[in-house]
C-alpha cells in the first residue's frame, strides 16, 4: 500500500505522541515525584510480564514441528519485537500512570475490590458484556482505519512480522499503542466504578490471547473451544498478517463476518464479480 505520509513525517508524529504523553506527568496534580513514580511502577507491571510470558510462548512455540506457515525461513526477529513491545508498554504505562498516581496520592479511583460498590453482580455483568462488545467493535474499526492509505504507515512496522511470533503481540508503534490502550484512563475516573477481580482477570486473559493470535502454531483444543464462541483464533489472524486484506478482528470475529471482510467473504465477492461480468 503506498503511504500518503512520508517516513520522516510518521518518525516525527510517533515521537511527539511519545513525548506528549510522556511529558504529560509534568501537570499532574499529584505532582511530578507521584506521576513519575507511578510511571515507572506501571511499565514494570506491564511491560516485565508481558515480555517474559512472550518469551516463554515463543520458545515453546518454535519448538513444535507443525507451524502455520511451514517451517520458519526467515528470522524471528526476536530483538525487534522486543524493543517494539517494550516502546509499546512505555506508552500504556504513561496511561496507567495516571489512576495509579491517584492510588499513591491516596484519592479515589474507578478500581473497586467492593461487588456492591460496583453495582452488584448484575450492574458488573452488564458492564462487562457490553464493555467487551464496544472495546472490540472500537478494535476492530481503529484496525481497519489503521489500514487506510492514511494511516497504514503507523500500522506497517507491526505487519513486518509476517511470519509472527508471541514476542510481535503487542509489537506497535506509538499511535496505535495509544488507539489500542486509552480506555486505561478510565481507571483514574471514581464515577466509572471497575470491579477488580473481573477487570484484572479481563487485563490477563487479554494479554494471554494477544499472544497466542500471534504465537505462530494451533492448540487445537484451544481453538475448537474458542471457534463455537466467535473468538477470534491464532489460525484465523495468522491469516491476517499473511494477507492484510482479511481478518481484520482483535478478540471476537462477528465484525469480520457481519462487515466482509471474512477471508472467505472477500473471495466470494471476488467470485460474484467475476461472474457478473462474464
Amino acid at each position: 500500500m503506498k503511504s500518503v505520509l512520508g517516513p520522516k513525517v510518521v518518525i516525527g508524529i510517533e515521537v511527539g505522541i511519545v513525548a506528549a504523553l510522556t511529558g504529560a506527568g509534568l501537570f499532574a496534580p499529584q505532582g511530578l515525584k507521584v506521576w513519575y513514580a507511578a510511571l515507572i511502577q506501571g511499565f514494570a507491571m506491564v511491560t516485565l510480564p508481558v515480555l517474559a510470558a512472550g518469551g516463554a510462548v515463543t520458545w515453546y512455540s518454535e519448538r513444535r514441528t507443525v507451524r502455520i506457515q511451514g517451517p520458519r525461513k526467515g528470522s524471528m526477529l526476536a530483538y525487534r519485537g522486543l524493543r517494539d513491545t517494550a516502546l509499546a508498554g512505555w506508552i500504556a504505562a504513561t496511561l496507567l500512570a495516571w489512576p495509579l498516581a491517584r492510588i499513591r496520592a491516596g484519592e479515589p479511583t474507578g478500581l473497586t475490590w467492593d461487588l456492591e460498590q460496583a453495582g452488584g453482580p448484575l450492574a458488573v455483568f452488564l458492564q462487562t458484556a457490553g464493555g467487551i462488545l464496544v472495546l472490540d467493535a472500537w478494535l476492530y474499526w481503529k484496525h481497519r482505519l489503521l489500514h487506510t492509505r492514511l494511516l497504514f504507515p503507523f500500522h506497517r512496522k507491526h505487519h513486518g512480522y509476517r511470519d509472527p511470533t508471541a514476542l510481535a503481540g503487542f509489537a506497535v508503534g506509538p499511535l496505535e499503542s495509544l488507539l489500542t490502550f486509552w480506555p486505561v484512563l478510565f481507571l483514574a475516573m471514581p464515577e466509572a466504578p471497575h470491579y477488580g477481580p473481573v477487570y484484572f482477570t479481563l487485563v490477563v486473559g487479554f494479554i494471554a490471547f494477544n499472544l497466542y493470535l500471534h504465537c505462530g502454531v494451533v492448540w487445537h483444543g484451544l481453538e475448537a473451544i474458542l471457534r463455537p464462541l466467535s473468538f477470534n483464533t491464532s489460525s484465523h489472524h495468522n491469516r491476517h498478517h499473511a494477507n492484510a486484506e482479511t481478518h481484520y478482528a482483535e478478540a471476537l470475529t462477528i465484525w469480520d463476518r457481519l462487515l466482509g471482510t471474512w477471508e472467505g467473504a472477500k473471495h466470494k465477492t471476488r467470485r460474484e464479480q467475476t461472474v457478473d461480468s462474464v
